[in-house]
């Protein structure tokens, strides 16, 4: 006598693309890709550029940081996706680590700390600067 067999478990198969792109470029950004996550697990992307992930349709949840000496860039979106649908996420780490939040979004995304790296070049540069300047006054004065 055969015991009874139960079906097999249903097959899932990822019936949608997710594009997730990482703005920026290797001299705007940092050298490490940045960390996502869709539902918990973590997925490898770039550290610029664009990753296409198959995917279930159905909701998900991504989240994205940064890191170089702390986590930074924090974001995370609620993704609605389709069958057959192709769903572009973009993600904006800050341009630096003093920031915390990042930004992501279904259209591209404005980068966060600008004023912030623009302060700190011009400061840089200031240091530079007025100590050649004062010696060049020192020297033809």
């Amino acid at each position: 006598m055969s015991q009874p067999t139960s079906p097999p478990p249903p097959v899932f198969a990822p019936d949608a693309v997710l594009s997730f792109t990482v703005q920026g470029n290797i001299m705007t950004s940092n050298l490490i890709a940045p960390t996502l996550t869709i539902d918990g697990y973590v997925a490898p992307v770039p550290s610029d550029g664009t990753r296409q992930f198959p995917i279930m349709s159905g909701r998900h949840h991504l989240q994205a940081h940064s890191q170089w000496m702390r986590r930074y860039g924090h974001a995370a979106i609620d993704i609605d996706v389709a069958p057959g649908q192709h769903l572009e996420v973009f993600y904006a780490p800050p341009y630096h680590q003093f920031i915390n939040d990042g930004s992501m979004g279904l259209t591209t995304q404005t980068r966060k700390g600008r004023g912030l790296i623009i302060g700190m070049w011009v400061a840089l540069l200031l240091v530079v600067l007025l100590p050649v300047a004062a010696v060049a006054v020192l020297v033809t004065g």
